[in-house]
């Protein structure tokens, strides 16, 4: 699906888009590109915002030194409910 969007310009910005039209550069390539630019610095704005978050959280609450590591893999969705299960399994 295709739409078509109307863009007001200012007397300075029509000048620079006519330059722009006289050297080759079509104004609607160019509109795409600026869109799909800002839209992944968007993107990768949140997720650093994010992480940010992440980090502010653990910041005050750092793992002790000491601590050992975990057995399970983290990637497997299995392995968190093995662990449970074998935690709470009675010793033999």
């Amino acid at each position: 699906m295709s739409s078509l969007i109307n863009v007001r310009l200012d007397s300075e910005r029509f000048r620079k888009a006519r330059v722009l039209r006289e050297c080759g550069i079509t104004l609607s390539d160019l509109l795409r590109e600026a869109i799909d630019e800002r839209f992944l610095s968007l993107r990768s704005e949140r997720t650093a915002d994010a992480q940010m978050m992440i980090a502010g959280i653990f910041e005050p609450y750092p793992d002790p030194v000491d601590l050992p590591s975990r057995d399970d893999d983290v990637h497997d969705r299995r392995a968190p409910r093995s662990a449970i299960l074998h935690k709470l399994s009675p010793a033999k």
